[in-house]
């Protein structure tokens, strides 16, 4: 937080000796650290190394430069020095002005001169500091008082000043815990109805500016309650503007450029108001209440550290770690057993509710986009939650949607398809066509709506029919802008279904009414041209089913215009990650052969699954809201003991996307290591990437195979001796 301290007192007197066994080195900017960095010591004329002093002015330049950079962020810091001059002391005046900081001199001054020069004698070599010169700075010490704006400690008083503890709110009938505002006035006074209550505190916790359309009026009502003793407005990050435009600063942001300051200047807004309102601004409120504890800050903190005060300001405002990282949760987590309360604004990527974790409350509502003013309540009655709905705001012009649908027949789409630039055509026999994207669009990742479509797309191009298709082509989560999370919360449709992912390979069933035949595919062949895979999918079709099934299934694809989508199961042939016992296929969904991407529904699927009496995708989960899918998102991607490839989850409107678990990423990318090691490229492989013992013990093991062995071995096999081998070890 906003402290500087400065030591004060003769060289040898123990300052830096106090630090150290303080533990506080790492907060510490120390001017004789500085002058070793510019020159290693020197030979004297007694013939004795020496600390040189001949480059003290870029010294004390650096010193102030790097303070600078602290005191921006906010952070703790001591100034390990002599300071025995006024002026030296009253250099950091304007830095503390400023910045907003508390300055400490940390006083060692009344330390005896006998004791000191003793202590010189005592140092290395190259810290002795000639006597006359100790006696100097001692004797001027006694003359030159500290300036009367620093408030002085003595070492034993440190510790008991420099600890942040939490004051008693316990005489308010009633505390209100306010979320960002965002220039949204009118939703503010409609939850207060009326003026404050003496009896009740307020507590905001910033961003009181930008976004919304009311900015001037909400500045007005702070300027008439910032000075009452039960208003606490923290700060957010962005009303540092405020101070800002308050002494006709150029700012950095274009939103407070182009939409708040015009604003403000319209409504002649007094920026003699705007630089007190900056000055009340807190870096957080850390309190007591009702016998519990409570923080709250505008970005949000992951713990409760054991000194707040160490903690740079930087990360009460804009929140620790990245936007991204979701702070109830991490904060839940690593406080588990504390009674502690977290309350923050700033950062709700993922739309959490006010309770947004086990004891952290999010009040970022969104309310500048007409979403809601989030406030919590601390009563007798113990924490409420509020929601006001805002609906004075800047309602956004949607953009009308451009219309693609202008293919009006198959043969528009293999036009369509043959001009694409990372679309490739097989010609197969029968006349049959496969459309795909090509390695570059993968490698490139060069997608658009139509190259996504081109996956498992055949055609037969005399008849101009779809004879098997299978999913258009999705995603991982976190693979692209649209699978991102952050994205996801706005766009998923509800309620969103997830089904298991079987770890084989996708295989198409469809019909060509031409040559009146099923078409087997894989992997952009059919069956009749030599692909293993194809081939593959056509032997176990015949095996799985009996003659009167495929009769049936053909009538059904026929009648339907559908193609069957499986997952292709082949332990021996074809393994994967996750192990099976048995060949099988596995009913994944019927995708109708039309242009336009369109499936049966799961029901129906389940219902041909039955009547042909094989296994077909299993639904998970269904869920109804953001809140339930995300947490579930949450547990399953972090758990490891879950021992399958991942899940397809699907919204009410048929967009998908992937989620592959742990388990399988793990022993995919120990599969890749296996390969580099069976053909002597180990030396490339990244050993960073091996951040858990277990990536490292079985890399260990597996460089004691015989390389051979390890080429021709699926991965299965391999992780199946290593734990058996592991086990016997334990045992041992």
């Amino acid at each position: 937080m906003r402290t500087l301290v400065l030591t004060r007192g003769c060289p040898g007197v123990g300052k830096s000796t106090w630090i150290k066994e303080a533990g506080l080195e790492q907060y510490t900017l120390s001017a004789d650290n500085i002058r070793l960095l510019f020159q290693s010591p020197v030979l004297n004329t007694q013939g004795k190394y020496e600390i040189s002093p001949k480059h003290d002015n870029k010294v004390w330049d650096t010193l102030f430069t790097l303070l600078e950079d602290r005191m921006q962020r906010g952070e703790f810091t001591i100034i390990d020095a002599t300071h025995s001059k006024q002026s030296m002391i009253s250099r950091y005046k304007p830095l503390a002005q400023k910045y907003k900081y508390r300055v400490y001199v940390l006083d060692f001054s009344d330390v005896e001169i006998e004791r000191i020069l003793k202590r010189n004698k005592m140092r290395p070599e190259h810290k002795h500091v000639p006597e006359s010169s100790i006696l100097n700075i001692y004797e001027r010490m006694t003359t030159e008082k500290v300036p009367s704006w620093v408030k002085v400690l003595k070492p034993d008083e440190f510790e008991s000043v420099m600890k942040y503890e939490p004051k008693s709110y316990d005489e308010y009938s009633k505390i209100h815990i306010f979320g960002d505002i965002h220039g949204c006035n009118s939703v503010l006074q409609k939850y207060l109805e009326g003026d404050l209550k003496e009896d009740e505190l307020y507590i905001f916790v910033g961003d009181l500016i930008d976004r919304g359309i009311e900015n001037a009026e909400l500045l007005e009502f702070m300027f008439s309650i910032k000075d009452q003793r039960n208003v606490i407005i923290l700060e957010g990050n962005h009303d540092r503007y405020i101070n800002m435009y308050g002494n006709d600063e150029e700012t950095p942001s274009s939103t407070f450029n182009n939409k708040t300051k015009p604003e403000l200047d319209q409504s002649n807004v007094d920026k003699k108001d705007m630089r007190q309102l900056a000055r009340k601004l807190h870096q957080l409120a850390y309190f007591t209440y009702k016998d519990k504890k409570y923080i709250v800050t505008h970005g949000g903190v992951s713990t409760l550290p054991e000194n707040l005060l160490l903690t740079a300001t930087t990360q009460f405002i804009n929140g620790v770690g990245d936007y991204s990282d979701d702070i109830d949760y991490e904060f839940s987590k690593n406080t588990d057993g504390q009674d502690i309360v977290q309350i923050h604004g700033h950062r709700n990527m993922y739309r959490l509710p006010i309770m947004a974790a086990d004891r952290s409350y999010n009040l970022e509502g969104q309310v500048e986009r007409g979403g809601h003013l989030r406030v919590v309540t601390l009563s007798e009655s113990g924490i409420e939650t509020h929601e006001v709905k805002n609906d004075i705001y800047k309602h956004e012009i949607s953009k009308n949607e451009t219309d693609n649908n202008f293919l009006e027949s198959i043969g528009d789409l293999i036009e369509h398809l043959r001009n694409h630039e990372y679309i490739q055509e097989t010609k197969l026999p029968d006349s049959i066509s496969s459309f795909n994207f090509t390695k570059q669009a993968f490698r490139k990742k060069k997608w658009d709506e139509t190259n996504v479509k081109a996956r498992g797309l055949f055609i037969n191009t005399e008849s101009n029919e779809i004879v098997s298709r299978s999913y258009d082509k999705f995603f991982n989560i976190g693979e692209r802008t649209e699978t991102r999370m952050h994205h996801l919360v706005d766009t998923l449709k509800f309620p969103v279904t997830v089904y298991d992912k079987a770890n084989g390979y996708l295989g198409t069933v469809g019909y060509d009414s031409l040559s009146n035949q099923l078409v087997f595919t894989s992997k952009s062949f059919t069956s009749k041209l030599s692909n293993d895979h194809a081939k593959w999918v056509e032997e176990l079709f015949y095996k799985t089913f009996n003659q009167n099934q495929v009769k049936l299934i053909e009538e059904y694809l026929k009648v339907n215009k559908a193609s069957f989508v499986f997952e292709v199961i082949l332990p021996e042939k074809d393994p994967h990650i996750i192990e099976y016992k048995e060949d099988k296929l596995v009913l994944l969904d019927i995708v109708y052969r039309q242009m336009k991407y369109e499936k049966a529904p799961y029901s129906e699927v389940e219902t041909v699954a039955k009547r042909l009496l094989i296994e077909c995708k299993r639904q998970v989960s269904v869920f109804d809201n953001w809140t339930d899918f995300y947490r579930w998102y949450l547990n399953v991607s972090v758990d490891y003991s879950i021992e399958e490839e991942g899940y397809v989850i699907e919204d009410a409107a048929g967009f998908m996307t992937k989620l592959k678990l742990p388990y399988y990423n793990f022993w995919k990318q120990m599969r890749g290591l296996k390969h580099k090691i069976s053909n002597k490229h180990e030396h490339t492989i990244n050993t960073g990437s091996l951040y858990t013992p277990m990536h490292n013990r079985f890399f260990a093991w597996a460089k004691t195979k015989d390389r051979r062995y390890l080429r021709s071995t699926s991965i299965i096999k391999l992780r199946n001796e290593y734990e058996a081998e592991s086990k016997k070890e334990m045992k041992a």
